[in-house]
């Protein structure tokens, strides 16, 4: 498998393509970066906590003891 990771600060309205890649079976995925976008910046911080409505978890029993090695 070849693989080619291109990062364009302005994507072209076409992309070159290597020569021995033409005609053959690939796959081709575009992740654009959307700047305009005016909600809070997602961070780790936003899924700190619990999730709201979850039921408490119920005791679990005792532990038990083990030998030390």
């Amino acid at each position: 498998m070849n693989a080619i990771k291109q990062y364009y600060s302005d994507i072209p309205e076409m992309i070159k393509v290597p020569e021995n890649f033409i005609h053959q079976k690939g796959e081709i995925i575009f992740i654009v970066e959307d700047i305009n976008n005016n909600s809070p910046k997602k961070t780790l911080k936003i899924f700190f906590g619990v999730i709201p409505g979850f039921p408490e978890r119920t005791s679990q029993g005792n532990y038990e003891e083990r030998d030390v090695l």
